[in-house]
């Protein structure tokens, strides 16, 4: 025997309905966080609205400009001064400190700068670092993605510990 909904009162489908309405109501209130939710248990919409809208200006490319203004920094002021290096010689362009150190990273070939802080250099002795670095790394193997990196176990630092020892 099939049952016909228009066989059943109104009421008892209205009652229905406002028993899944509570439970709704109910599980909202118990699961949702604070303020998404209005008094009487509907959705608050301002919630899901965004607090505050971020435009983010198109950044400028880097290129052989800037890469060339670097290598002067890096002449004039040495690793580490990245603010004076955006301001006497990256002009135009809205470089902040990280971008500036990270590009300085990849000239140099190493990801730590540490070793480098107040080193100056020209261009040639920058390619130099570049070369000797890379060297460095295809020996130990830590050379990845053009830069000497640290691994897990040190290997780059016992390698420069040993050499720096051999050459006093």
């Amino acid at each position: 025997m099939q049952i016909d909904s228009s066989d059943q009162p109104d009421t008892f489908v209205e009652e229905s309905r406002m028993d899944r309405l509570s439970y709704v109501i109910e599980m909202r209130r118990r699961y949702s966080p604070p303020g998404m939710l209005n008094p009487d248990g509907s959705i608050n919409q301002e919630f899901f609205k965004p607090k505050r809208i971020v435009v983010l200006q198109p950044r400028c490319k880097w290129g052989k400009p800037q890469r060339d203004a670097l290598y002067k920094g890096l002449e004039v002021h040495g690793v580490g001064k990245w603010r004076e290096i955006a301001t006497d010689f990256l002009k135009g362009g809205k470089w902040d400190d990280q971008q500036i150190r990270m590009h300085a990273a990849r000239l140099l070939g190493s990801q730590s700068l540490a070793r480098y802080v107040g080193w100056k250099g020209t261009r040639e002795m920058v390619e130099q670092e570049y070369a000797r670095n890379k060297a460095i790394g295809e020996v130990t193997g830590c050379w990845k993605g053009g830069m000497l990196v640290e691994d897990n176990n040190g290997t780059l630092r016992k390698y420069l510990e040993e050499h720096a020892a051999a050459n006093e």
